[in-house]
């Protein structure tokens, strides 16, 4: 059996499953197998999790299986693709041996689920639990370009979520983040976005926590550059910055990533941890530079999203004032 996520997350999944008391196999790009029995129903609870397949096959992409069982509802994805490959060659041969259609928005579990991974490695399998980011609870004001919850989940995990945080997203969006940190339990969240609109979906998002009384949520209309929080005050920041293709500019960027990141700094206690996702690492390593000994560089991991590769970053707020 297989347990799915995004490529370059592996390892949170695997922390996950190995919390949820789930024994595990081997560790690939975007999966991790797991035993047999009862590991669907035990692997429901991890938030990185993406599909639980049964495996039927794995090899080379060049060459699937002639026949598969039959599939009224198959669904394909290119976990990574690689240059030189024609994944649509690729996603024509398991059609062909399933006899089935190819769906990309389901409802429910398909029959097959074919996965190309990184290593040019085709996963076929029958879903066991399927599609868990798409019904996250909390999905009621989903906008365009919203974060995937798996990976919203890697970063809230990332940023060692306790009982008591006081979690600040400086860039919240319709507030994926800001909700994946809820779901782990009470705390406190402060959300800024400089669009209105995203800040009345993320308002609707954490309704349900908020009427609980789980979690206290502040969200701000405001420059992510001038945080509402006083010195030291967060003690974890987690943010997914504007990559400068579909949201701002490189240019953009290049004055932006500085300020926030220095802004971050300044928020976050010591011994804390910041969070980001970009796939403008030029900039980010601008921004660190900017904030001098203040940030340490803790790990960076580049993860598939969408077709794009970014950088999901780990940084210490050391013990350094800011320069």
């Amino acid at each position: 059996m297989v347990a799915l996520t995004l490529p370059g997350i592996e390892s949170f999944l695997v922390g996950e499953c190995k919390a949820l008391g789930v024994p595990l196999g081997r560790v690939g790009d975007g999966w991790v197998e797991v035993a047999s029995g009862d590991a669907a129903q035990q692997v429901r609870g991890a938030g990185t999790l993406r599909a639980l397949i049964d495996l039927i096959w794995r090899g080379p992409a060049e060459s699937p299986p002639d026949r598969l069982p039959p599939a009224q509802r198959l669904w394909f994805e290119a976990q990574w693709i690689n240059r030189g490959r024609e994944t649509a060659e690729v996603r024509a041969a398991v059609v062909r041996a399933a006899g089935g259609p190819v769906e990309a928005d389901l409802d429910g579990p398909p029959d097959l689920v074919a996965i190309l991974d990184r290593g040019g490695v085709l996963h076929i399998g029958r879903a066991r639990v399927w599609g868990c980011e798409r019904r996250r609870p909390y999905r009621v004001a989903l906008m365009a370009r919203a974060l995937n919850p798996a990976l919203a989940r890697a970063m809230v995990m990332a940023s060692r979520a306790r009982e008591g945080d006081l979690l600040c997203d400086p860039c919240c969006g319709s507030g994926t983040v800001l909700a994946e940190r809820a779901m782990l339990g009470p705390c406190r969240l402060v959300g800024v976005d400089v669009d209105a609109g995203a800040l009345d979906a993320a308002s609707r998002t954490l309704s349900g926590w908020v009427a609980q009384g789980r979690v206290v949520a502040r969200l701000c209309h405001g420059d992510a550059r001038n945080l509402p929080l006083e010195p030291g005050e967060a003690t974890a920041v987690a943010t997914n910055l504007p990559f400068g293709h579909r949201m701002g500019t490189a240019a953009d960027n290049a004055a932006l990533y500085p300020a926030l990141l220095r802004e971050a700094a300044r928020i976050l206690r010591p011994r804390s941890r910041l969070v980001v996702l970009t796939s403008d690492r030029r900039h980010l390593r601008g921004g660190l530079r900017a904030c001098g000994a203040a940030l340490r560089p803790r790990s960076e991991v580049r993860v598939w999203l969408g077709g794009l590769e970014p950088t999901l970053g780990v940084y210490d707020r050391t013990d350094e004032p800011l320069a």
